[in-house]
């Protein structure tokens, strides 16, 4: 009775904690969708985990990404 019962509660508490976790893959896919996707999952509370994302796929120009992603890395904060 008690042993079957804990061990039923404890698979429905490992089921639950894996239940906001998504594994997403990466490939081939364009780079601003996947960004808005991923954002949205995470504002609804999900735990992301990106796979496979050096073969991202990114629209536009190499160059203008290359001179937006160097923009980027000028930035600095004051705080942590």
């Amino acid at each position: 009775g008690d042993a079957a019962a804990t061990r039923r509660q404890s698979q429905r508490a490992r089921a639950m904690s894996f239940k906001n976790e998504v594994v997403i893959d990466c490939r081939g896919h364009l780079l601003g969708r996947m960004c808005s996707i991923i954002a949205k999952e995470i504002l609804n509370g999900k735990h992301i985990v990106c796979t496979r994302t050096e073969d991202i796929n990114m629209s536009g120009s190499l160059y203008r990404a290359k001179l937006k992603y160097a923009n980027f890395r000028r930035k600095h904060t004051n705080s942590n």
